[in-house]
């Protein structure tokens, strides 16, 4: 694949997966998390990964895993050149490992897969994903290099802790997804939940591995990620998750994602307009 640096793919008929593409890698330098599992490929030098406060290393001979909830940030080791990325939806992936390993929990996978027949197939699958074939020659492409991955790498006893939250931490959680585009505060939030601020800054880093003001800023960041994939406009998307103006959306949108609102835009467009043609 030779799309210019920093380049979005969706699939209509695959809500649930998101390819991203960049002819070199750039650092997301802001902590953040995804609800989303993430497998990362390199073709050529390296990139440096902490996630939950764990340095990681991808290198063109492995495959780095996010797991949904995983805090991290990224810096760029040295030159580097052809990034891939698969985004995997939490809510599909969950109901995947459910039927596989009968479990309520999703099954973390470890942060590093080194493997060269899986590191192969990763960009195979990308590829075929991204080039035009039948949608469910697709599924099956991605359904097979999964359980590729299950079957070498994972633990069915290693558990992802998303559920494991304290009930303030959980309120808090509803309060903010509830009050996204309100100017919020420590102090009025703390007066709605009759907790103390100093309570509620402790319980983020607990439970969240972010500080109150980080854990809202990613609520706000992905919520407008999607509004504007879903076609609404990116000023619009910008007032209506609370953040001041469409740039300071734009500032904290690559500082997370690596590229602009506009230049996501534009690639989810191109991704409806390619599907009609094809």
């Amino acid at each position: 694949m030779t799309e210019n640096n920093n380049r979005i793919f969706k699939i209509n008929e695959l809500p649930y997966l998101e390819l991203k593409y960049s002819t070199t890698f750039f650092e997301c330098p802001q902590k953040h998390y995804h609800n989303m599992i993430c497998l990362l490929g390199l073709k050529e030098g390296s990139a440096k990964f902490i996630i939950n406060e764990k340095e990681i290393i991808l290198k063109k001979d492995k495959i780095v895993v996010i797991n949904p909830n995983e805090v991290h940030y990224s810096i760029s080791d040295e030159q580097n050149q052809d990034y891939y990325v698969i985004y995997i939806n939490r809510d599909w992936y969950k109901a995947l490992q459910n039927q596989i390993f009968e479990s309520e929990d999703i099954v973390s996978m470890p942060n590093i897969i080194k493997n060269l027949n899986i590191n192969k197939d990763f960009f195979v699958v990308f590829d075929f994903l991204y080039k035009d074939n039948e949608v469910i020659e697709k599924e099956m492409k991605l359904l097979d290099f999964l359980k590729a991955i299950f079957n070498l790498s994972i633990d069915e006893n290693k558990f992802l802790k998303i559920k494991e939250q304290t009930k303030i931490a959980k309120d808090f959680k509803q309060y903010i997804e509830k009050n996204i585009s309100s100017k919020l505060t420590l102090t009025s939030i703390s007066k709605e939940l009759n907790v103390s601020a100093f309570h509620i800054i402790r319980v983020c880093n607990q439970d969240f591995g972010l500080s109150a003001n980080a854990y809202i800023v990613n609520k706000r960041v992905h919520r407008a990620k999607k509004l504007i994939s879903e076609g609404v406009d990116i000023s619009l998307a910008a007032v209506e998750v609370g953040f001041y103006d469409q740039s300071h959306l734009t500032n904290v949108f690559k500082k997370v994602f690596a590229m602009t609102p506009k230049a996501y835009q534009n690639d989810i467009l191109k991704s409806i307009q390619r599907e009609k043609i094809e």
